[in-house]
């Protein structure tokens, strides 16, 4: 399901897909250039994607001026959310390329349906910059590998995911997200979160 909402304002919010928060110069430009044909105004958010604010009638318009750049509406709803990711390497305190990772993951993931929303997240070292701890699915770097921790969420009632397991290689990180998922929807009562499975049936059927 593409991100696109319906403002209080009248307004329509398309969220660009913009894994790990990475754009190219080109690609920003053509943005700017679909937020001023639009509402004259976009949003940053939390899930490090870049919310254009324009009318119902240009939502196609939009789409097709990303598609020229090699951009596209990204995934909401109940669908796994583009990946978060940190500088990784570019980063002086990385121990791991969170950048790369979660880049390499969104491709991988990025826009498949679930029964809730599912938010992922990598941190290329212990300082967390991306609150890794606070996705249904984290990854936080350090010199041995990732840990990794299941269960979090923001929102009203915020819960820190738990540990699950510490010295995940990157190559190791896809077939280990498909091994929670599956998890996962064996485990879940319909639209449920992992939080919810997590608070109802405990941490270690996700170790």
């Amino acid at each position: 399901m593409d991100c696109v909402i319906k403002q209080t304002n009248g307004t329509t919010a398309v969220a660009v897909a913009t894994p790990a928060g990475l754009v190219t110069g080109e690609q920003l430009a053509k943005i700017a250039e679909l937020v001023k044909q639009g509402a004259g105004l976009a949003k940053f958010t939390t899930g490090q994607r870049i919310v254009i604010l324009t009318g119902a009638d240009q939502v196609q318009a939009v789409r097709d001026g990303l598609a020229e750049v090699g951009l596209s509406i990204g995934p909401g709803g109940k669908t796994i959310r583009n990946v978060k990711g940190c500088a990784g390497s570019l980063c002086r305190y990385s121990a791991q390329d969170g950048l790369q990772d979660a880049l390499a993951l969104d491709k991988i993931f990025a826009g498949r349906s679930m029964p809730a929303a599912l938010k992922i997240a990598v941190s290329g070292c212990p300082r967390n910059c991306m609150e890794s701890q606070s996705n249904d699915i984290g990854f936080v770097g350090t010199p041995s590998g990732y840990k990794v921790y299941v269960g979090g969420r923001g929102g009203r009632k915020q819960v820190l995911g738990q540990l699950i397991r510490e010295g995940v290689k990157p190559e190791d990180l896809p077939a280990l997200v498909e091994e929670i998922i599956a998890k996962y929807l064996s485990a879940t009562k319909g639209k449920e979160r992992i939080s919810h499975v997590v608070e109802k049936q405990g941490v270690e059927i996700f170790k």
